[in-house]
């Protein structure tokens, strides 16, 4: 995510950061921040749950950007993911062949993996 800065912006090391400059946010780096996220590189679903959130930053999590400019398909995508979600773990129970080390990720619209996110299927 790209923006132009509208207004001198002060970091929290007192560095300030001059109006009209152009720069980038990195959802990935955000999502990471051990000081938002108890290990942040753990898998753990409830750390969304309401009673979890308290407190959180409101842009401590930002997959779809967030403001005025965010993603106008985000609860279309989201409806989605869960809808195909849903059909594909009613009938197979997955399980992934490689592990995180082996995931390759590009930038290009979104952040993705170059290879793909190999998984086993197995018949419920």
């Amino acid at each position: 995510m790209t923006r132009d800065l509208r207004e001198d912006l002060i970091l929290a090391d007192g560095e300030i950061i001059p109006k009209g400059f152009n720069y980038s946010v990195f959802p990935l780096a955000i999502h990471r921040d051990p000081e938002s996220w108890d290990n942040p590189e753990e898998f753990q679903p409830e750390r969304f749950l309401p009673e979890n959130s308290v407190g959180r930053h409101p842009f401590a999590y930002v997959p779809f950007s967030a403001g005025p400019r965010n993603c106008i398909g985000q609860k279309f995508a989201l409806m989605e993911e869960k809808v195909i979600l849903a059909h594909l773990l009613r009938q197979f129970r997955l399980e992934s062949i490689g592990t995180k080390d082996d995931i390759v990720l590009t930038t290009e619209l979104i952040l993705r993996s170059k290879n793909g996110l190999p998984v086993r299927c197995f018949p419920r």
